[in-house]
């Protein structure tokens, strides 16, 4: 490949975004804003201080926001020396430049290299014109399934059932509901009572649970048969993703679909979860913290070899659709949308990528998720060099 001028980085540099803002989005569907919970928005210090990473090239920029004040420190101190020069297009050589400092694992380090990566895609994407999915290969779809994803409501809310109802009328792939730690502390009774209505109420639609990693063993296999009865189409994190228990769980006589892989962020725990005994029915990257969309390729891949699905997690939604969109419905069948929560995070950009008829459109602009909205460019009059 011809080195492109432009795609080469001469500045790291970083400004001041406003402070995530509290309480619910507007505009949500009554039906899901009656069964929600407040969202932690300013009380997590990552949305109280947070900062737009901006790759500098010949007359062009690559973004990646928000990233929090910790993850950016990791950035200023071990990578920016190592990026200046660096070919924002050279992806495959980004992993051997010079990095400074002795943390290289764990979720901080591998956020910052994520947010490093995937503001590398947006620069190359500017610089040359193309799509992101053009560079990973091309798009092979227009459009991407979306899962809801129903973390921010309370199962046990007497509105439940109705934003169970409203999921399935809206055209999404499926619902996942979160395994809360009163239902968890519960045992099988409680969660059979929380969740047989909302199953009832999803009629055919699919239906997915989220333990969060809250499940000890004793717990997670006591809830398998509620599960199995449920026709749950996976169980997300049952336990922890770094237990050495993935493997009796799956041995258990109750077949449950078991996913993970979000909080997999270095590169041996993912291995691990997808080499080791066959713990996993369901791969789960966030290509915003286990390394970028390279790496999340890569994982597709080897978990598509495996004969496992992807379904990427939401918490960096455009990445996740531009994965999904380089990737037939076989390997990447939907991607996690979070009804509460992404309207928050897409507050920074100018155009909001919402579900439409339970699907998400696959930008075909250049930008990873286009440019920031007027005001946060206004406050990103603050820059750290």
């Amino acid at each position: 490949m011809v080195p492109i001028p432009r795609t080469v980085i001469h500045a790291v540099r970083a400004g001041r975004l406003e402070p995530q803002l509290p309480g619910l989005p507007d505009g949500l569907p009554p039906q899901i804003a009656d069964a929600a919970v407040a969202p932690a928005g300013p009380a997590w210090a990552e949305h109280r201080e947070r900062f737009a990473l901006e790759l500098v090239g010949d007359g062009v920029s690559g973004w990646h926001a928000p990233i929090s004040a910790a993850v950016w420190q990791i950035i200023s101190d071990d990578h920016a020396a190592g990026l200046i020069g660096h070919d924002a297009a050279q992806h495959r050589r980004l992993p051997y430049r010079k990095v400074t400092g002795r943390h290289r694992a764990g979720a901080h380090a591998r956020a910052a290299a994520s947010a490093v990566e995937l503001a590398c895609w947006d620069l190359a994407s500017a610089a040359t014109g193309r799509s992101v999915p053009d560079l990973l290969g091309g798009a092979v779809r227009p459009l991407v399934p979306a899962y809801a994803s129903a973390l921010g409501l309370d199962p046990t809310h007497p509105g439940a059932p109705a934003a169970t109802a409203w999921m399935t009328g809206a055209g999404f792939w499926g619902q996942k509901w979160p395994l809360t730690k009163e239902l968890i502390s519960g045992g099988p009774t409680a969660v059979a009572a929380a969740l047989v209505p909302l199953r009832e109420a999803a009629g055919d639609g699919r239906f997915m649970v989220d333990g969060l990693g809250r499940c000890r063993l004793d717990d997670a296999i006591r809830l398998l048969p509620v599960l199995a009865d449920l026709k749950v189409v996976f169980a997300e994190e049952l336990l922890p993703p770094g237990s050495s228990s993935w493997a009796r769980l799956q041995s258990m006589a109750v077949s449950v679909p078991l996913a993970a892989g979000e909080h997999a962020v270095d590169t041996h725990e993912q291995a691990r979860l997808l080499l080791g005994r066959g713990e996993l029915d369901v791969w789960q990257p966030d290509p915003g913290w286990s390394g970028g969309l390279a790496q999340a390729i890569r994982t597709t891949d080897l978990a598509a070899d495996l004969g496992l699905p992807t379904f990427p997690h939401g918490a960096h939604l455009p990445a996740a659709v531009a994965l999904a969109a380089a990737n037939c419905r076989d390997r990447v069948p939907a991607v996690e949308y979070h009804l509460t929560v992404e309207p928050l995070r897409q507050q920074i950009y100018a155009t909001s990528q919402t579900a439409s008829d339970g699907q998400l459109t696959v930008r075909t602009d250049p930008g990873l998720a286009g440019p920031l909205a007027l005001a946060y460019r206004q406050a990103f009059a603050e820059v750290i060099a």
